[in-house]
């Protein structure tokens, strides 16, 4: 038996997902021209959301953006992932102890996403936001995380998604990424350096659950200077061992895992 859908919640969740990937305010044509909708049909959706309150309308032009009831759904489940709470002390510490931002992420549909964000006392500028996704090629939680994966799986990752160019030292090839997912690896923690933002150093490590699956990755970033000032090798076996402690707390048995080897 096929499958059926709603089409017209399947067209409001197309809808909301062009205004979450957009940086800005959208106009009903625009919404229409990304998702292949008529400007009337995506007017008569955002009528709807705009009413319950997941889109907001701006005042002075016809252009629209994802309202309040949004937030509210997604602090509610940020709140309520196990891995959030478990993680939250850690990364308290590691920005306290580093003074520098943390960042904690979840893997999902090859990218990964912020899911928590703690800074230090120098604040600094950087792409990374609470729900924002980012690529795995080209970052320290991606890679920790694709450090974990069979090769078959990341390369299917690296040609679904591409290898995109961000900086000069941004990695697209994906042999040479490869062959540094392997020492990724033994090391425990991934290391980039200006290859996602120019200026921006970050190392990250995976969090594991009982079953020995990556589902997540913490990590410190800051400016390169000032990183490798404070060592990168001992901001890595740091972050490393704290997600050692949040693994263990979800259930990973490093003990077992290793006999499993």
């Amino acid at each position: 038996m096929t499958e059926r859908y709603v089409q017209t919640l399947e067209r409001s969740l197309d809808i909301l997902e062009v205004l979450a990937r957009s940086e800005e305010p959208l106009g009903v044509t625009e919404i229409g021209n990304r998702i292949g909708l008529h400007k009337s049909t995506v007017y008569r959706i955002l009528r709807t959301l705009c009413y319950r309150g997941y889109v907001e309308k701006e005042k002075e032009r016809d252009r629209y953006r994802l309202g309040i009831k949004i937030v509210e759904l997604g602090i509610r489940f940020f709140n309520d992932l196990e891995i959030r709470k478990i993680a939250a002390s850690f990364l308290g510490l590691l920005a306290k102890s580093f003074d520098e931002v943390v960042h904690l992420v979840l893997p999902n549909d090859g990218e990964v996403v912020y899911i928590d964000r703690r800074e230090g006392s120098q604040v600094i500028s950087m792409h990374s936001k609470v729900g924002r996704r980012a690529p795995m090629h080209c970052t320290a939680v991606g890679k920790a995380i694709l450090s974990t994966l069979p090769e078959e799986e990341v390369r299917h990752i690296l040609k679904s998604k591409g290898m995109p160019k961000f900086t000069e030292k941004t990695i697209t090839n994906p042999d040479r990424l490869m062959e540094q997912l392997g020492e990724i690896k033994k090391l425990g923690f991934a290391l980039e350096a200006e290859e996602n933002e120019v200026g921006i150093l970050c190392l990250g490590t995976p969090i594991f659950d009982y079953s020995g699956r990556a589902i997540g990755a913490i990590s410190v970033s800051g400016p390169i200077n000032r990183m490798k000032e404070k060592g990168t090798e001992k901001i890595g076996e740091e972050i490393k061992r704290a997600g050692q402690e949040i693994s263990a707390k979800m259930g990973y048995s490093y003990y077992k895992h290793s006999l499993d080897v």
